[in-house]
């Protein structure tokens, strides 16, 4: 997503109220992407998360005329597909498991072979800062997510989680 302003994400939120199929487009070629990646944190499957953000941008055109302007759009759409997500896993059964993150996050490290790739054995600073980030508690590591990954700010984050700034 290219770095688009609050005052981006208002105008397209108005325009979109007034059922501006031409913003709505907008919105979503450049939000799009983001999205999948936000959603990609929850369900790990990339389809399925292509599915969720979609759901997400069919209910946002479905309900265009409750949009307020004033409000921030970009965080109503990450709280969006968290929710959305966090139901497709509520709602799965018998959740298949990618064995490779579930060795990752039982050890709260990167498995051996992750650690083990450069000659000397010692793991890079971004293998450790990935280590340190998935030992961090569930809600520390969405919110360090959201402002670090994701470019959010403190206002937006606090939407998304549903936390006060």
């Amino acid at each position: 997503m290219k770095n688009q302003t609050e005052q981006q994400f208002s105008e397209w939120a108005e325009k979109i109220s007034r059922s501006d199929r031409q913003a709505f487009d907008q919105i979503f070629r450049s939000f799009y992407p983001a999205l999948v990646r936000f959603a990609m944190r929850y369900v790990t499957d990339k389809t399925a998360s292509k599915d969720i953000v979609q759901d997400c941008f069919v209910s946002l055109w479905q309900t265009r005329h409750r949009i307020d302007a004033s409000r921030s759009l970009k965080s109503y759409m990450y709280m969006s597909v968290r929710n959305r997500a966090l139901n497709a896993i509520r709602d799965r059964s018998g959740v298949d498991v990618d064995h490779e993150l579930a060795s990752i996050h039982s050890k709260g490290q990167p498995a051996d072979h992750d650690l083990n790739d450069n000659e000397n054995d010692e793991p890079t600073l971004e293998q450790l800062m990935n280590t340190w980030i998935d030992q961090l508690p569930d809600r520390q590591k969405e919110a360090f997510n959201l402002s670090r990954f994701e470019g959010l700010d403190h206002d937006e984050i606090a939407g998304v989680m549903g936390v006060s700034p």
